[in-house]
C-alpha cells in the first residue's frame, strides 16, 4: 500500500483499538466497510485481470472507515490531513536555496574576490565535511546495526506519546495520540529519505545559485581577484589552492599561478589584484565537480528510495489486529488445532480458548480439538486424517500446569507433534487448574512461579517459549500478546 493508505490504516487501527465501545465507529460501520471493501477490491482486481489481495482490502476498508470517522469526528480528519506530505515543500526549499546562492557573494566585499575567503571555497569545504560525516555515519550504522539502540527521534516520539496519553480524555484523544506516535515511528525511513532528497537538492541549488550569481553580475561589473592573510605567505597559499583547485585546473588545462605570481596578487602589493575571470571559472568547475554533481546524485538516490517507500510503505499486516480484520477477507476461516496432553479440558477452559483465538484470528476462526493424548501414550501418536487433509494455520500443544514436565513423556509428545506440524507450533500451559487447587494456601504464588519456571525451561529444550494463561478465568491478556508475537515471527518447529 502507498503512503496515504498506510496513514488511513494506522488511524483506523488506532481508533478501533481505543474505541472498544464502538462510539466512534460502530460494529455496523465496521462490518459494512468490510463487506463493501471486499466487493470493491475483488471487482477492481477482476476488471484489471489481477489477483485480489488482502493488503488492498485492508487499505480500502480503512479508506471507507476514515471517511466515516472524518464525518463524525472532524478533529480526526484534520489530523489526518495535517499528516499528509505537501510536495510544494520539496520544490520551495531548493528554490529558496538557489536565491540565497545568487546573493551569497554580497556577504563578502562586493566587486572583490578574495581567493582564500571566497564564498565558493566555503561551500566546497562545508560539503566535503558533510561527505565525511555521511561516510562516518554509514560505517557506524553498519557496525552497530545488530544492536542499535533507539535514536533521539524515537525517544522524542516515545516521550511525546507518553505525554499525549496522559493528557488524553476519551477514545478519540487516545486514538489520535497513538496514531501520531505510530505514524512518526513507522514513517522514519520515509521521512529520512525525503529530508535527504530535499537537503541534497537544496545544497546543489545553493552552489548553483552562487556560481550563477557571479557569472550574471560579472557581465556588468568587474570582479578583481586577490588575497590577504595574517598568517599565510604566498607558498602556503599556493599549496592550499593546489589542494582545492589543482584537479579542476588540470582537468580544464589551465595551470594555477606560480608562487611569485600569487605573491603579486596580494592586496597589499602594488598591483591590486587581477581580473577574477579565471578564478571564478576554476571555482565554478570545482563546485560543479565537488558539490553540484555529487549532491544531485545523492538527491537522486534519496528520491528513488523516497518514491519506493511512498509507493510501497513498509507496513506489516502480520499482527493480531490485521489478522482480525483479514478474517473478513479470507477465502476460508483460520484453522487452529488444539492438541491437549494428559489434560481433559472442561467447558469454561474450552470457551476461554475460543475467546483467545477469536481475539487473535477473528470471530470466524475454526478451532479443532484433537483427542487428548494420555500420559504414556505419546509414542503411539499418529497424525489424524483431519490434520492431514487440511494443515492448520496454528497448532497449540496444550498442557496443564498441575503436571510436572517430564522429558521422556512430555518431551516425546512435543517431538512427535513437531514432526507432524508443517506450520506454526506454540506451547500453551493452562495454569487455572493448578491455581484453583492451591487456593489460598500460604506460598501459593511462589509455587506457581516455580512451576512456571520449570515449564519455561522445559519449553526452551525444544526451542519453544511456554505461554501461560488461565483459560477458565479468561485471564489471557499477556498470553494473547505472547502468542501474537510468536505467530507474527512465524515460530517454526525445528
Amino acid at each position: 500500500m502507498n503512503e496515504t493508505a498506510a496513514q488511513e490504516v494506522l488511524l483506523v487501527r488506532a481508533v478501533e483499538r481505543a474505541d472498544t465501545q464502538g462510539k466512534l465507529l460502530t460494529e455496523d460501520d465496521r462490518r459494512f466497510a468490510g463487506r463493501t471493501a471486499a466487493e470493491l477490491v475483488r471487482w477492481r482486481a477482476a476488471d484489471r485481470g489481477e489477483r485480489p489481495s488482502g493488503e488492498a482490502f485492508v487499505a480500502k476498508r480503512a479508506e471507507l472507515l476514515a471517511g466515516k470517522l472524518a464525518e463524525r469526528a472532524p478533529r480526526a480528519g484534520r489530523m489526518l490531513k495535517a499528516m499528509r506530505w505537501r510536495p510544494w515543500i520539496g520544490a520551495a526549499l531548493p528554490a529558496i536555496a538557489f536565491v540565497l546562492g545568487l546573493l551569497v557573494d554580497r556577504i563578502a566585499d562586493p566587486g572583490r574576490v578574495n581567493i582564500l575567503a571566497f564564498p565558493l571555497l566555503g561551500i566546497i569545504v562545508w560539503n566535503l565535511a558533510v561527505y565525511i560525516s555521511l561516510v562516518a555515519r554509514t560505517v557506524r550504522s553498519l557496525a552497530r546495526h545488530a544492536g542499535r539502540k533507539p535514536g533521539w527521534l524515537q525517544q522524542l516520539l516515545a516521550g511525546a506519546r507518553s505525554r499525549l496519553s496522559l493528557a488524553a480524555s476519551g477514545p478519540l484523544a487516545e486514538a489520535l495520540a497513538r496514531f501520531g506516535f505510530d505514524w512518526g515511528e513507522r514513517s522514519m525511513p520515509l521521512v529520512a529519505a525525503r529530508a535527504s532528497r530535499i537537503l541534497h537538492l537544496s545544497a546543489a541549488a545553493l552552489a548553483l545559485g552562487a556560481v550563477a550569481g557571479l557569472y550574471v553580475r560579472g557581465l556588468a561589473f568587474e570582479y578583481r581577484a586577490g588575497w590577504e592573510s595574517t598568517f599565510l605567505e604566498a607558498d602556503s597559499v599556493h599549496a592550499l589552492l593546489t589542494l582545492f583547485l589543482g584537479p579542476s585546473a588540470a582537468l580544464i588545462g589551465q595551470p594555477l599561478p606560480t608562487v611569485d605570481a600569487l605573491a603579486a596578487l596580494r592586496w597589499s602589493a602594488a598591483g591590486g589584484g587581477e581580473n577574477a575571470g579565471r578564478w571564478i571559472y576554476l571555482y565554478a568547475v570545482t563546485v560543479a565537480l565537488v558539490v553540484i554533481v555529487p549532491r544531485l546524485v545523492l538527491g537522486l538516490i534519496a528520491s528513488v528510495r523516497e518514491r519506493r517507500l511512498s509507493a510501497r510503505f513498509p507496513l506489516s499486516l502480520d499482527e493480531a489486529y490485521f489478522r482480525r480484520v483479514l478474517s473478513q477477507w479470507r477465502e476460508a476461516p483460520a484453522h487452529v488445532r488444539v492438541q491437549p496432553y494428559s489434560y481433559t479440558v472442561d467447558e469454561p477452559a474450552s470457551e476461554g480458548m475460543q475467546r483467545l483465538l477469536s481475539n487473535l484470528f477473528g470471530d470466524t476462526v475454526q478451532v479443532y480439538w484433537a483427542r487428548p493424548v494420555a500420559f504414556g501414550e505419546e509414542d503411539s501418536m499418529r497424525a489424524t486424517p483431519e490434520a492431514q487433509a487440511r494443515p492448520a494455520d496454528l497448532v497449540i500443544a496444550l498442557f496443564n500446569l498441575s503436571a510436572t514436565p517430564e522429558t521422556e513423556n512430555h518431551g516425546v509428545f512435543l517431538d512427535k507433534l513437531k514432526s507432524q506440524t508443517p506450520g506454526t507450533l506454540v506451547m500453551l500451559v493452562d495454569q487455572g487448574p493448578y491455581r484453583e487447587r492451591l487456593g489460598t494456601q500460604a506460598g501459593a504464588e511462589a509455587r506457581l512461579a516455580e512451576r512456571r519456571e520449570a515449564w519455561s525451561g522445559f519449553g526452551a529444550t525444544r526451542n519453544l517459549r511456554a505461554v501461560f494463561a488461565d483459560l477458565a478465568a479468561a485471564d489471557f491478556a499477556s498470553a494473547q500478546t505472547e502468542l501474537d508475537a510468536q505467530i507474527s515471527s512465524g515460530t517454526q518447529p525445528s
